[in-house]
């Protein structure tokens, strides 16, 4: 056993709004750690975070990035998580592995709407959150205003730590709240170098009140404590120290920091406090997880808590897979019990029931990864080239740990394109370099349209295949175009109509010869397909009705309208007559067809949508906008909420407006819009609508001939 605790371990992920800062804060930890000796930055692509092809390209975080700092004798696993919301499935599994979420706040932009994400992901995990008021030094910063709005939107247990001293080219330094005492700067010049004194005259009163919040909010985690606070007694350092550790981990205080990062103002502190008051594993406690019967179906409400204690059996959760050029694969995961040793040992898949072998584990900052011999509970590290490992597996050794931990929630995706190989050489590549992308991109999904016959591919956005697309090519040689799916259109009839199908050939010898007249019914919407055999006196004999059926159940893909599969019908075969010698079942099968190209053409034949309930996020300022977009995208209305300064617009709208959607809202919104979609049910479509795609179907049947 090594000299590491868990004690001493301190995770968290910075998460926010894309361009809130950070990667640059990342970048000014590791600089103010001694692991870097100069700063980089986004714009010149070198930075140790954003270390991608396409993120030093595009400027802005793709993927989770784990950077591993040693402080003061504390191990800290910091995961810069993307801002974009093509990526907010990477900012999702930070979250839910770290046991803090530091949500970064612009100064001047203030909140937007992947900040309400962070937000909402931190709280529905429980995860105590700290906030940062990033780029203090930009000009129109505005510490104060961006707390009052986090106080009103997220909680009043966001109290600050640090308070800025100055803003923009008058930034000066920061004020430690705890400590009371202020850290000046010389120059905003990224050197981090800094002189403590005393709290400037004209802050006294706004520190003696920050402190004076912290003290109220922390004294609560002790009755004792308490009673002599209410009793006028003053509370100690030491005193506050301790319950102020407390009061982070059980999200009664939500420590505030003031800082900007590329100026490198405050960044210090920050650190500092880090590794005093943020919670260890052991402080977070107990993590959920299933065990015995219920780990079978990991579905519910787990039954099984699962504590971070060394002497425990080891047990993990792989949270990202990531392909390096030269390592391999990676599979990133957070040890959330015991101790295991890379040496001698196999590393046991409780979802696939496999043994993986381990070549070493992997301390990661940026893409350098550390070998290191030992990972014990709250590490957050990387083990190269497992086979069967996928996002979401619970890891333990065999025979040790029988729990599973609940799978990691990814949202769905909204964004779909057909994806065409450019050549067969591309073509015999394409389900392979898919198969490892989904692998290492769970919000992505991919499928073959039965009804359609596209290969559809969906993301996040269009930003989003598009690097999707960029990767692939990069990696595995393969180029695929892309077009818009077509709509997974359906046929139905609307009133009843009776058709007789009658197949009668011969040519001398055997001959052919099939007669049944079927009822055609319309079914309520999404009933399906309902067969009944209302023959009576052997009119069609019994061994030929199955091929009646099997012919329905066949031709009902194709219907005669535009091509579509024909749903929500009753088809009842009432009479037909036969042939001693010249019936058989392909006779019935194709008299069956007649019957039922002519019986749906007679019974009101319409085409169906699908419509998808569709949920958007924006800012108050863009509702006009988004309503009267939906207007003309055939959408209603269903329902509005308001989140803070954010509005809820819960809609329905054709799948057929949504394909370009993300794109439409993103452009609409500045960027600050999100929304998620799922499909609801089908429904007619418009007559006008109907016939252009009746017209196009007809075209394209001309074209093949």
């Amino acid at each position: 056993m090594g000299t590491r605790q868990p004690e001493n371990t301190r995770s968290f992920a910075l998460c926010g709004h894309g361009g809130s800062g950070k990667t640059s804060l990342a970048e000014a930890m590791l600089f103010n750690n001694g692991q870097i000796s100069r700063m980089g930055n986004v714009q010149n692509g070198n930075t140790v975070s954003d270390f991608q092809s396409e993120e030093q390209k595009r400027q802005i975080s793709i993927s989770t990035s784990l950077l591993t700092m040693e402080r003061n004798g504390h191990t800290i696993f910091a995961l810069d998580a993307p801002g974009y919301a093509d990526f907010v499935g990477e900012m999702s599994a930070a979250i839910r592995v770290a046991d803090t979420a530091v949500i970064l706040v612009s100064a001047v932009g203030g909140i937007e709407v992947q900040t309400s994400r962070a937000w909402e992901y931190a709280n529905a995990h429980n995860a105590p959150v700290a906030f940062v008021i990033s780029k203090m030094d930009r000009e129109n910063a505005d510490f104060d205003k961006v707390l009052a709005d986090i106080k009103e939107q997220f909680s009043p247990n966001a109290l600050p730590v640090a308070l800025p001293i100055g803003s923009a080219e008058k930034l000066k330094g920061v004020v430690d709240v705890i400590r009371g005492k202020a850290r000046t700067y010389a120059a905003l010049d990224g050197s981090g170098k800094f002189t403590e004194g005393d709290i400037p005259a004209n802050m006294a009163d706004a520190a003696a009140k920050a402190k004076e919040a912290l003290i109220e909010a922390a004294v609560e985690m002790d009755d004792a404590l308490m009673e002599k606070y209410l009793e006028g007694e003053p509370v100690s350092d030491e005193d506050l120290s301790r319950v102020l550790k407390k009061a982070v981990a059980s999200r009664r205080v939500m420590p505030v920091f003031a800082l900007s990062a590329t100026a490198n103002v405050g960044v210090q502190q920050m650190l500092d406090f880090v590794t005093d008051y943020f919670p260890s594993p052991v402080d977070i406690g107990a993590i959920e997880a299933y065990d015995g019967e219920e780990a079978a179906k990991a579905e519910g409400e787990p039954n099984a808590r699962v504590e971070p204690k060394l002497d425990a059996p080891f047990s993990a959760l792989c949270f990202k897979v990531m392909v390096d050029p030269y390592v391999g694969k990676l599979s990133f995961m957070r040890v959330y019990s015991g101790t295991l040793s890379s040496e001698g040992n196999n590393i046991y898949n409780v979802k696939k029931g496999e043994d993986e072998r381990i070549s070493s584990f992997k301390l990661m900052c940026g893409k350098d990864g550390k070998d290191v011999k030992e990972v014990i509970a709250g590490d957050i590290v990387a083990i190269p080239k497992l086979q069967s490992t996928k996002v979401g597996h619970t890891l333990a050794t065999k025979g040790g740990s029988p729990f599973l931990y609940p799978h990691i929630e990814f949202p769905r995706p909204v964004y779909s394109v057909a994806v065409i190989a450019k050549s067969r050489a591309d073509e015999d590549k394409m389900g392979n370099a898919i198969s490892k992308t989904l692998e290492e991109d769970r919000s992505l999904t991919f499928e073959k349209n039965p009804e359609t016959h596209d290969n559809v591919l969906s993301g996040m956005g269009d930003m989003h295949i598009d690097i999707v697309l960029s990767r692939m090519k990069e990696r595995y040689g393969i180029e695929l175009d892309t077009q818009t799916p077509q709509v997974p259109y359906r046929e139905t009839i609307r009133k009843t109509a009776e058709a007789q199908g009658k197949h009668k050939k011969q040519s001398g010898g055997h001959g052919q010869y099939g007669d049944v007249y079927i009822r055609y019914s319309p079914l309520e919407r999404g009933a399906g397909f309902e067969f009944v055999d209302s023959i009576k006196g052997g009119a069609v004999p019994n061994s030929y009705i199955p091929a009646v059926e099997k012919g329905l159940k066949e031709y009902k893909e194709a219907g005669p309208l535009a091509g579509f599969p024909v749903v929500d019908f009753r088809a009842e075969l009432y009479f037909g007559s036969y042939h001693e010698v010249d019936s058989s079942e392909m006779s019935f099968k194709l008299a069956t067809r007649l019957s039922f190209r002519k019986g749906i053409m007679d019974a009101s034949p319409v085409l169906l949508e699908p419509i998808m309930n569709v949920e958007v996020t924006v800012p108050d300022q863009f509702m006009g906008d988004v309503m009267g977009d939906f207007n003309s995208r055939r959408g209603r209305i269903m329902g509005m909420e308001a989140h803070g300064k954010l509005q809820v617009v819960k809609a329905q709208a054709p799948l057929a407006e949504l394909f370009r959607y993300a794109i439409i809202l993103r452009s609409m919104t500045s960027g600050e819009g999100t929304f998620s979609m799922e499909y609801s049910h089908y429904e007619e479509v418009p007559a006008d609508i109907a016939k252009k795609v009746i017209a196009a179907h007809k075209k394209e049947e001309e074209e093949e001939e």
